[in-house]
């Protein structure tokens, strides 16, 4: 008699999603690439990385990004 093996399940490689966003002091559901839908939008500036750690010249990058939504809005 042949056994089964990991109790009959398919496939070993599961990933499990992320139940929130992985940003600093965030805690909302992720939306986009695992981020909620204001720090996506912080990812794809380059004011947080792919783990949710704000770069060494955050501020300089926030200052400039502030200054880039002001002309977008005005």
């Amino acid at each position: 008699m042949a056994k089964e093996q990991g109790g009959g399940q398919q496939g070993g490689n599961v990933v499990a999603l992320p139940t929130e966003c992985p940003a600093e002091g965030c805690g909302k559901k992720p939306k986009r690439s695992a981020f909620c839908e204001e720090h996506f939008v912080w990812f794809k500036e380059g004011l947080i990385n792919r783990k949710g750690e704000r770069p060494k010249d955050f501020d300089k990058k926030y200052m400039a990004f502030q200054m880039r939504q002001k002309k977008k809005a005005a």
